[in-house]
């Protein structure tokens, strides 16, 4: 079965990082099944290429020893 892929980048304002939000391949496979709502999980995937530095993440949410 042939695939096709795309790179997507996502953008957030850092009040949703600062409430937790943190994009990962979990994530951004369940946030596709949303949208592919009658594909069953062999038919799709998603992997985050780029993240912000997890550290940066950290602080954002307001952890001190980040």
């Amino acid at each position: 079965m042939q695939t096709y892929k795309w790179t997507i980048e996502i953008e957030v304002d850092e009040a949703w990082i600062a409430d937790g939000f943190d994009m990962d391949d979990e994530r951004a496979t369940d946030m596709l099944g949303l949208i592919l709502g009658w594909a069953t999980p062999d038919e799709f995937s998603a992997k985050v290429l780029k993240a912000p530095p997890a550290k940066a993440i950290r602080k954002a949410q307001g952890y001190k020893h980040a």
